[in-house]
């Protein structure tokens, strides 16, 4: 089984490369290698140089910054099919924030002097891409948008929506986000401390709106979730 074989049917639709034909995928391909880091382990960091882009398989990436404090500042989480380091594809400049491996993962490693070429062959590839940093841009920008004199229930109401978009398994009536995440991480996702993520997810799971178990976070009640996110039933967030 070629590598195109054990990738069918493993990346969401969405990804860059359900837009390839087999024999565009094969191309693609035939200069990837794979990675596969443990759970906290580094996959890049801020200051390396950007000689290539890597695709999630499996697992999960937490793409992170450092404030000038020293506070880390969570920019995003990427699970399968999600790009990190396309930036450097276009310009080669050194990375500008470090990706670790939340959980165990499986990373495609494709070497920028490798893929320019093929992106000037298949286009369609290169807007792709294009579409996917437009919509970290976005992502970003919501960041921006929440930090900015939030009250804290809407403020990690709306990260924890994000998250759940992004990575959620349904099951039965709940919805979780699809990997483990330290009170400590989500805080730093939304730009609040850990013990006031505590405070507030505490008094979620006692009103019945969400569980709590091993580090994973099932929201029972979606639609008192979105009212919160929005500023409505202020009586349950503070």
């Amino acid at each position: 089984m070629d590598l195109a074989d054990k990738l069918h049917g493993r990346l969401p639709p969405d990804s860059v490369l359900t837009l390839l034909t087999r024999a565009e995928l094969s191309d693609f391909l035939g200069f990837a290698t794979i990675r596969r880091p443990a759970r906290g382990e580094a996959v890049i960091s801020a200051g390396d140089p950007g000689d290539s882009m890597m695709i999630v398989v499996e697992g999960t990436l937490k793409i992170c910054v450092q404030s000038s404090s020293g506070r880390e500042i969570i920019l995003d989480y990427l699970g399968p099919g999600g790009i990190i380091g396309e930036i450097a594809v276009f310009d080669g400049k050194p990375r500008t924030a470090d990706a670790i491996a939340a959980e165990p993962a499986e990373l495609l490693v494709l070497q920028r002097r490798f893929i320019l070429p093929f992106l000037e062959r298949h286009p369609t590839a290169a807007l792709r891409i294009i579409e996917m940093l437009c919509d970290k841009l976005r992502k970003t920008n919501a960041l921006v948008q929440d930090g900015a004199a939030v009250p804290m229930g809407p403020k990690l109401a709306r990260g924890v929506l994000r998250l759940m978009q992004d990575h959620g398994v349904r099951e039965g009536g709940a919805v979780s986000i699809g990997f483990r995440i330290s009170q400590t991480d989500l805080g730093n996702y939304v730009g609040l401390s850990r013990e006031n993520v505590n405070r507030q997810l505490r008094e979620w799971e006692e009103a019945g709106l969400l569980k709590i178990s091993r580090g994973r976070i099932s929201i029972t009640d979606e639609d008192s979730i979105r009212k919160i996110a929005v500023g409505i039933d202020r009586a349950r967030s503070p």
